[in-house]
């Protein structure tokens, strides 16, 4: 299409839609939107979304935050230190033996998984993605002729 039919067209659309008289909307609607603007307006600003709080209590919230992130890690990392972490790992250690076996077993099936598709020549691969490829590519394609074939004739305005 060249910029004169994109115009006319264009054109066309604006006086049709201008044509059409404006709907109203349901009895009650508008008072009811305005009712929660109103009452959302009224909002104190902590209960309004980040976004509406003042810049100096935003800041001093994200201080804050970051000091209590700093001292959870320090807590977690002086726990981890502790002489009651190593005890304690001792005596956990035990009840979730059954843990080291399943992390054993997956680590012993992805090494089998990993040896065999390392045995599988590349142009194979390849091969597997194309043939992918192009079964959804055919899938695509009767998909489309299904719709043409099915869906109704459309008249031309």
């Amino acid at each position: 299409m060249n910029p004169q039919d994109n115009e006319e067209l264009e054109s066309s659309i604006n006086r049709v839609l201008r044509r059409l008289p404006e709907r109203k909307a349901p009895p009650g609607f508008e008072s009811r939107v305005m009712a929660e603007l109103s009452r959302r307006a009224a909002l104190p600003w902590w209960r309004k979304s980040f976004a509406h709080w003042p810049s100096a209590v935003r800041a001093v919230f994200f201080v804050i935050s970051a000091v209590a992130a700093g001292l959870v890690v320090a807590g977690l990392f002086f726990a981890a230190r502790s002489t009651g972490a190593s005890q304690l790992s001792g005596g956990l250690s035990g009840s979730f033996a059954w843990f080291a076996v399943a992390r054993d077993i997956v680590a012993a099936a992805g090494a089998r998984v990993r040896m065999i598709a390392a045995s599988v020549p590349p142009l194979w691969l390849y091969g597997i993605g194309g043939l992918v490829a192009l079964c959804y590519a055919t899938l695509g394609a009767v998909g489309a002729a299904a719709y043409r074939a099915f869906s109704p004739v459309r008249q031309a305005t």
